[in-house]
């Protein structure tokens, strides 16, 4: 009895607080995040007017890309957050809490119908993660976990409005608890949990379209050495999808991604992705990234590729100054012209 008095009262305040203090301290971080790059804006107020209200509403752009996948996404979250706050039971506990709040509640049909309609999205994440080979291979136990985790509380409180396993030994009992305690762990999940930006490695050429198109900067590319290191802010970013819709190898992806430490980390960018870059054949340079290079590299011959522009330059220059007349010296000009001057399709490619 005493445990479950402590669950349903001292632990649920507590858990309860951490999800307000949680949002408002994400709110205010982000809002420092985006008043911070904006200094280099020529309209610091509209762009920070502009970013806040994109940042309500999220995947917009990404939804170009999947669009039956981002309707049952925006689905789902809002039966993640409508029925919890507008459920009957809940405005009654609030009613009869030291607050004695109370406002309009859903019918208890309408809330069972999005309670189910939810659980029934959920089973088809699962299910997608399952049997879909690409989609399996870029989900982690995390991603599953998450989505248990916004499941439970949703199935054990349907269990306990209908009395469905009040005959099971055990959780007929305890359910009530069970509901509270997933609740519970459910705040906590939602206090801590982010939203980022996933590069496949297996996908990602390293070309940074995912940079040119981030219109908050979350997004950055630095080349140190021999690599291109892609950094990421996640406070800055508004989830707008505009990497997943601009990434032309789809190798761009939103992930929700549960993180304490990350949630202390207000300014620093995380690194997520790491990119070889190939040397000029002529003068050594730097110039394109190796992923980049090799998938060009099956529709164009190689020789033209591997120069950097500046070389590429250079080449055609001095091509065509040999093609000229009135180039002392010249006893015939070329007839063609080399493959490392020019592109040349692959012809080898069906």
């Amino acid at each position: 009895m005493y445990f479950e008095s402590f669950v349903e009262g001292p632990l649920l305040w507590i858990t309860f607080l951490l999800l307000l203090v949680g949002i408002a301290s994400r709110l205010t971080f982000f809002s420092l995040s985006i008043i911070r790059s904006s200094q280099d804006k020529d309209f610091k107020l509209g762009y920070q007017f502009a970013t806040f209200g994109r940042l309500f509403l999220p995947f917009h752009r990404a939804a170009v890309r999947k669009p039956l996948y981002a309707i049952l996404r925006y689905i789902f979250h809002i039966c993640l957050i409508v029925v919890p706050i507008w459920l009957s039971g809940h405005v009654s506990l609030w009613l009869e809490s030291r607050f004695e709040w109370e406002w309009t509640a859903l019918p208890d049909s309408l809330a069972d119908w999005m309670t189910l309609i939810l659980l029934g999205i959920a089973v088809y994440f699962i299910v997608r993660r399952l049997a879909s080979s690409y989609v399996r291979m870029n989900t982690s136990k995390n991603d599953y976990l998450l989505i248990i985790m916004a499941v439970l509380p949703f199935l054990s409180g349907y269990f306990l409005a209908h009395g469905t396993v009040d005959e099971v030994p055990f959780i007929g009992n305890y359910i009530g608890t069970i509901h509270i305690i997933t609740g519970e762990a459910m705040f906590v999940f939602v206090a801590f949990l982010f939203c980022r930006t996933r590069l496949n490695e297996s996908r990602c050429t390293g070309c940074a379209s995912c940079e040119v198109s981030c219109p908050t900067g979350t997004l950055e590319s630095n080349d140190q050495g021999k690599l291109r290191i892609f950094n990421y802010s996640h406070y800055q970013c508004i989830c707008c999808g505009a990497c997943v819709n601009t990434c032309p190898e789809d190798a761009a992806e939103l992930r929700h991604e549960f993180g304490f430490k990350r949630f202390f980390q207000i300014f620093s960018k995380q690194r997520i992705r790491d990119v070889e870059m190939e040397p000029c054949l002529s003068c050594g340079a730097l110039y394109v990234p190796e992923p980049l290079l090799d998938k060009i590299g099956k529709t164009f011959t190689h020789d033209y590729l591997r120069t950097c522009p500046n070389c590429r330059k250079k080449n055609h220059m001095e091509f065509y100054r040999k093609l000229s007349p009135w180039t002392k010296g010249t006893q015939e000009s070329p007839k063609a012209c080399p493959p490392s001057y020019l592109p040349m399709r692959n012809t080898q490619i069906d």
